[in-house]
């Protein structure tokens, strides 16, 4: 009995240092990426941006909510941020954390109905037969079953949502998007990127940015 308890310490506290030297070396990582791009990083977090960001809908579900290696920068046309955002839902057995990258984008140039746009999945489509809201389009079968699309003003979204911008969104399978005027949030739900990543995952978020922000030139 004493060596399975010795055994099970043993595994634990393996399992705890791994982690830990994961986390480390995710850290340095951020930190050296932000420093050859010129941008500042808070790998402990930046509690007054989560605060900000707390009325949004990505950053008001779950308990238990973290960001941490947050990079941030300010081109003077739009203030940038990616980090790493956990939150926690559930209870005993079926508790389940969600960790993924988010890139935040904000600037006057945001000009849009506010909206939230996910991967749609199995219980989406039950839900949508049951009336729950998904903003589906019968011109573009392909968007509807791609993103569940959910706005506060249906009317205003689904004149925002032009062809134009329909079919750009066709061509990026697995992206969320939170957006209102001013604020743009980007990610891919329970994913998050490697440090060497980060350029790539912004220049994704920029490409949406940019979509959004022509849509209403």
């Amino acid at each position: 009995m004493i060596i399975v308890i010795g055994g099970i310490i043993v595994l634990v506290g393996s399992g705890l240092w791994f982690s830990h030297r994961a986390a480390k070396k995710r850290r340095e990582g951020f930190i050296a990426i932000a420093k050859s791009m010129g941008l500042g990083c808070s790998p402990e977090g930046d509690s007054e941006l989560l605060q900000k960001f707390s009325n949004f809908n990505l950053f008001s579900q779950g308990r238990s909510r973290s960001m941490k290696n947050v990079i941030q920068g300010d081109s003077g046309e739009v203030n940038i941020a990616i980090f790493d955002y956990e939150y926690t839902i559930g209870s005993g057995k079926n508790q389940r954390s969600h960790r993924q990258s988010v890139v935040s984008l904000h600037s006057p140039q945001i000009q849009c109905p506010d909206f939230t746009m996910r991967p749609e999945g199995m219980l989406d489509k039950i839900g949508s037969a049951l009336g729950f809201q998904d903003i589906d389009f019968d011109t573009h079968p392909k968007f509807s079953k791609m993103f569940v699309l959910k706005s506060s003003n249906e009317t205003a979204t689904r004149a925002f949502f032009t062809a134009k911008v329909l079919e750009f969104f066709e061509t990026k399978q697995g992206i969320s998007v939170e957006a209102a005027t001013g604020s743009l949030f980007f990610y891919r739900p329970s994913r998050q990127i490697k440090p060497e990543e980060v350029k790539d995952y912004l220049a994704q978020a920029y490409e949406v940015f940019g979509t959004i922000v022509d849509a209403r030139a």
